[in-house]
């Protein structure tokens, strides 16, 4: 089996994680770091420079000295769009952490790169839908457990100290969280957001200086209403990283509860629904994929276009958290010609 060669930017807090990944994987072979900060550097060669693996301080400077056939991009959201358009430019297939980009001005023009270079594999890794019971959550779905579906209530607590530039962001748990549980809804739903109404707000013991709370209503298509509640500094009664998901439908309810799942019928009864649990973040299965879709000449699971969506859902929460008012999906995907 073909090992993918990889370059990556970013040895951050993130970067680092998917660099023990790479080394690890029987997919993957890791060709060289990119970080233009020097103490990043240093700090990778101290702990691998016995896998003879370099380190540059530009992507430029990499593809000169090395050969590769992919990147996965781990730095700050507002690096990405840089990185990427000088990838693709290189013919480098794309694997980048989430968000897509810091706007979604840069996220258009990430895609209007890539549509100029479509046979390149672009995928972003939104892991969370790899999970086991995010994988059963939307079987249960698509099959039909809960009748026709009216509406959701989504709940996510959790105090958690990133520190670095996480902490200094405008929305934090709009952007670099609730991405995820935006993402799970979709997957789980199989069907797009149509418009949100979002309230951001920061509690006074908060330590983020951005507004690590939110609360709003999205409706999906077919008028399916989610109830969602969201914070990054919640102390007591805390959920798991996907939250509590409350799934209603004329048959009953189907929920994720401590990443557990159950069905209540519509007298009340409540029982469990086994699936097949394994440990995992969803990484190593992202990385599965990307690299199958490269061997395979193929478009991935969360590719370029799909992720767009989850992207633009994020940036109307956003938009609609400093408006105060509902914001239409249609305002950000036109800007894509529908894709």
């Amino acid at each position: 089996m073909e090992r993918i060669r990889f370059l990556q930017a970013g040895y951050g807090l993130f970067g680092e994680g998917w660099v023990d990944l790479l080394l690890r994987s029987p997919h993957a072979t890791l060709q060289g770091v990119i970080d233009t900060s020097f103490e990043a550097r240093e700090r990778f060669e101290k702990r691998f420079g016995d896998r003879g693996i370099p380190t540059f301080q530009s992507i430029e400077e990499a593809l000169q000295k090395i050969e590769a056939q992919a990147i996965l991009i781990t730095v700050p959201n507002q690096f990405h769009h840089e990185i990427a358009e000088k990838a693709l430019a290189t013919n480098l297939h794309v694997l980048s952490e989430k968000p897509l980009a810091d706007t979604f001005e840069n996220a258009v023009k990430i895609y209007q790169a890539w549509r100029q270079k479509s046979h390149l594999v672009y995928m972003v890794s939104q892991n969370y839908r790899f999970k086991p019971e995010i994988q059963a959550l939307r079987k249960a779905v698509a099959e039909g457990i809960c009748g026709n579906l009216g509406y959701i209530a989504y709940t996510f607590h959790k105090a958690w100290r990133f520190g670095g530039w996480r902490e200094k962001m405008e929305y934090p748990l709009l952007e670099d969280m609730s991405i995820h549980h935006f993402d799970i809804l979709r997957f789980v739903l199989g069907r797009e957001p149509q418009k949100v109404i979002m309230e951001s707000f920061n509690p006074p013991w908060s330590w983020f200086q951005g507004n690590a709370s939110a609360t709003g209503t999205i409706i999906f298509a077919g008028d399916i209403r989610v109830n969602y509640f969201g914070s990054w500094v919640s102390f007591g009664k805390t959920t798991s990283w996907n939250g509590d998901i409350f799934i209603y439908g004329d048959q009953g309810t189907l929920s994720l509860e401590n990443d557990l799942l159950f069905f209540a019928s519509r007298e009340g009864k409540k029982e469990g629904l086994p699936f097949s649990k394994h440990e995992t973040d969803g990484r190593i299965q992202v990385l599965e994929e990307f690299c199958s879709a490269v061997r395979e000449n193929r478009q991935p699971l969360v590719s370029l276009p799909d992720n767009l969506w989850t992207f633009a859902l994020t940036c109307a929460s956003v938009e609609s958290a400093k408006r105060k008012t509902w914001v239409e999906l249609t305002e950000l995907m036109s800007l894509v010609g529908g894709a």
